[in-house]
């Protein structure tokens, strides 16, 4: 109610208006969405997260992300409630909440809140006593399905698949997430390989207990959440069946390789020998150079984990039709993970791992930032002309530089 219709329920006093001085009771209007409008009933569920630090922001029930901003109302709008009869006038207010869909960096939370238990990554049963002195355990937080709610800005299901991504598993003894050692994740995915081939199993057609069964027969120590993990993050799950997924598999392999080496810059023909060093020979990496040119490299199992650049005396054939040929193409790492949150700062940081991008270069680095999917390059297009400056490249891409100070 506006102050015009308020005084004219005051004039003529066709109702009597209660209510204290000050406007005790705090209320907040929301302003819904056609969307979330039409999820209302009695047995939906609507949850708002983040930290005191953090702009709020409400998950409906499918798990679409919504950033609450407070919009101001030019005139004051006056809440009333019918008690016994009477109009009580509850609050005044100058605000409601307006929901604009969003993405949260919910990878990026998942990950710092895990950090916080300091036993460090998980290796197996038989090591968890070891280095963990008295000051650890007590100082330690512990990872609950409780605190995860209380950080991480997003729904229930959206939060396993990114615990799943990065090996993450909740003990079945005490309720706490851990994230699994990459090295004992890989020995894992190697026992289970191999008892693959021992046993005649199907690897489209893998079950968690059956696999769980077999390894808990030779390795006592063995937990059935942990054999789940190793499932869930190199397979793919329908019904509780598991079908090994080999792009994982490799993905997975060649963020270690690039972890173990730092920012330097890797030959493609050397990152392809190491990579079939470390492939379970049960899988086949099916590699064709003619996929793996810098033109290439964007859509390739490394496309979220590196960019492709050259020598100097290579440069000019980088935004050339052809784009420069994998024997001559150098993979620059980038981490994901470390990147900021923040557009602006993002961009400053990408270009200066490398000073020329395209738009098909810079979107793996950029996608997470952008709430709607399908808006994604037109996104990426408008950040790289406010913070980039573009000359047409000959295969007819434009180039960007940054104008970043």
């Amino acid at each position: 109610m506006s102050d015009s219709a308020a005084e004219t329920v005051e004039q003529t006093g066709s109702e009597h208006v209660s209510g204290s001085d000050g406007y005790p009771e705090e209320y907040r209007l929301l302003e819904l969405t056609p969307e979330i409008a039409a999820q209302l009933d009695a047995d939906t569920t609507f949850v708002v997260r983040g930290r005191d630090t953090d702009s709020a922001v409400l998950i409906d029930a499918t798990e679409q992300a919504y950033a609450m901003h407070t919009a101001h109302t030019s005139n004051s709008m006056y809440l009333l409630t019918r008690d016994n009869g009477q109009l009580t006038l509850r609050t005044k207010l100058h605000q409601v909440f307006d929901l604009q869909p969003t993405r949260p960096q919910v990878r990026a939370r998942v990950l710092e809140v895990l950090k916080w238990d300091t036993r460090g990554a998980f290796r197996g049963t038989e090591f968890e006593h070891e280095g963990v002195t008295d000051e650890s355990v007590t100082n330690g937080v512990r990872v609950t399905d409780t605190v995860l709610d209380q950080h991480v800005q997003a729904g229930h299901a959206h939060v396993r698949r990114v615990l799943d991504d990065v090996l993450a598993f909740r003990h079945n003894a005490t309720g706490h997430w851990r994230v699994l050692d990459a090295g004992y994740a890989c020995d894992l995915l190697r026992i289970i390989l191999a008892t693959h081939v021992e046993r005649d199993w199907p690897l489209d057609a893998l079950r968690a207990d059956t696999v769980y069964s077999a390894l808990h027969a030779e390795s006592p120590h063995i937990l059935p959440e942990v054999v789940d993990a190793v499932l869930r993050r190199f397979a793919t799950e329908h019904e509780g069946v598991f079908a090994m997924d080999t792009r994982r598999v490799c993905v997975f392999l060649a963020e270690q390789i690039f972890a173990s080496s730092g920012s330097r810059a890797w030959p493609v023909p050397e990152f392809l020998r190491a990579l079939r060093a470390t492939m379970p020979p049960q899988l086949t990496l099916d590699v064709d150079m003619d996929a793996w040119n810098s033109r290439s490299i964007s859509t390739s199992v490394v496309g979220k984990l590196a960019v492709a650049t050259s020598a100097p005396a290579d440069e000019h054939l980088l935004h050339s039709p052809n784009g420069v040929p994998a024997s001559l193409t150098l993979l620059l790492p980038v981490d994901n993970n470390t990147l900021p949150q923040d557009t602006r700062a993002r961009m400053r940081d990408l270009f200066a791992v490398k000073s020329k991008w395209t738009a098909r270069e810079m979107r793996p680095f950029l996608e997470d930032l952008v709430a709607d999917e399908s808006a994604v390059a037109k996104a990426v297009d408008s950040w790289l002309l406010k913070f980039g400056r573009g000359v047409r490249g000959t295969n007819g891409e434009s180039v960007y530089t940054s104008r970043i100070n």
